[in-house]
């Protein structure tokens, strides 16, 4: 029974992780992401676009996360 449940608490484990990182993400990292990238859009150098970013930063914290935490969830030794 253990073995069943310890790659769905690893996922959810992860994913929790992955929630806390793009609130993280989008309450410190984002608003300086843009202001500097409205900045450079005055002189044409800005470079990849916060929302590219943020959406990399989305699909691995709420996808990869996730999925990692349920392939590793049976290695961790929560269950003894």
């Amino acid at each position: 029974m253990g073995a069943m449940i310890a790659p769905l608490v690893g996922a959810l484990l992860f994913a929790a992780l992955g929630i806390a990182e793009v609130a993280l993400v989008n309450r410190s990292i984002y608003p300086s992401l843009r202001w500097r990238h409205e900045k450079a859009k005055l002189t044409q150098s800005q470079g990849l676009s916060p929302s590219t970013i943020m959406a990399l930063v989305k699909f691995q914290s709420l996808v990869l996360m996730p999925v990692l935490g349920f392939l590793l969830g049976s290695r961790l030794k929560m269950f003894g």
